[in-house]
């Protein structure tokens, strides 16, 4: 997942009127009104072709509060089209130079308190996913999440690639409806450590996880519908969620839709690389070339998430409109 600390900054010194100015060829675009309007359109979308579908949200969360430029029409929308809204780093983060899990700004900490208020008191289920490297910090991160309400995990892995030796935080048997009822969750993006296929999917179907949030992705192939069918039962045949993560603010180089010309002479409709995460560019997320490649054809990439049979999906890099909003905070 893509969210860093950095856009926090962004955001809290758009709160002290601090944001520097968008470049004059984007000028006239309302970076987050565009935001809300792609990810209305997935709403929709989805609901046309299989009602009941949910969207968990990463990073974004100040479009909840209608202020810093944000209208009260995006903010109410916002409630509308999402079930569920994540946080990362909330009371820990990884720190990449030291190579180990801090305690997060206790600034940072308030700021994301502040914009999950809104919808955790409307009723969304918030998610926190804190990064530890000890006991003693897992067990903090637990408690701090609950105190506020949210559904958190505590992962010792940065880069999201393996199941967790214990039983779920929150152990639990019995079935999972929806995102609503879920009382543990684990975030496995990059099955790469894992066998093979099989001891991937084996694997993950032989824990006792409320919400699985996956890649559509094993290698070059999407899970089939019988895979997630799988997935979609504990052990014990109880029914739990299957969500598949879908990046909606940056493309992913290793897509099917990535297309090699792009190498040689990007399309404008592309931004700049992600220089933490190379394999990633910057999308222009309200251009029509883009939201053709998320939905609307057999082949976008939601309608691929569908059509394998997920009961939501987990949708990436919402907080997009930072970088635009602040370009000069992406550069330091």
């Amino acid at each position: 997942m893509r969210i860093k600390l950095k856009s926090i900054a962004a955001a809290l010194a758009v709160m002290l009127g601090l944001s520097g100015c968008s470049s004059q060829a984007e000028a006239v675009i309302d970076y987050q009104a565009e935001m809300v309007e792609l990810l209305s359109g997935i709403r929709t979308y989805a609901d046309s072709k299989r009602p009941g579908f949910q969207l968990i949200a990463n990073g974004g969360s100040p479009l909840y509060l209608a202020d810093n430029g944000n209208s009260a029409e995006n903010a109410g929308r916002m409630l509308q089209i999402m079930d569920g809204q994540m946080a990362e780093s909330v009371f820990y983060r990884w720190d990449t130079e030291q190579n180990c899990a801090v305690e997060t700004d206790p600034d940072e900490t308030a700021y994301f308190e502040y914009t999950l208020a809104v919808p955790r008191n409307a009723g969304l289920t918030v998610l926190s996913l804190d990064y530890v490297d000890s006991p003693e910090m897992e067990a903090d991160s637990y408690k701090m999440n609950a105190g506020q309400g949210y559904l958190g995990w505590a992962s010792y892995r940065r880069s999201l690639d393996e199941i967790p030796g214990a039983a779920p935080h929150g152990m639990n048997t019995g079935n999972i409806k929806s995102l609503k009822e879920a009382r543990n969750y684990l975030v496995l993006l990059n099955p790469g450590r894992f066998k093979s296929r099989q001891d991937y999917l084996d694997k993950l179907a032989a824990t006792y996880y409320d919400l699985l949030i996956v890649d559509l992705y094993y290698g070059s192939e999407p899970l089939t519908p019988e895979e997630v069918k799988a997935l979609q039962h504990k052990p014990n045949g109880a029914r739990r969620q299957v969500f598949a993560y879908m990046s909606v603010g940056e493309a992913e180089t290793y897509r099917p839709y990535w297309q090699g010309s792009w190498g040689v002479k990007m399309p404008d409709w592309l931004a700049a690389k992600n220089d933490d995460w190379a394999d990633n560019y910057k999308v222009k997320y309200w251009r029509p070339e883009w939201r053709q490649i998320l939905y609307g054809s057999q082949e976008a990439y939601l309608d691929r998430i569908l059509s394998a049979g997920f009961d939501g999906a987990f949708l990436d890099v919402v907080d997009a409109y930072w970088y635009f909003l602040n370009p000069q905070d992406e550069t330091e």
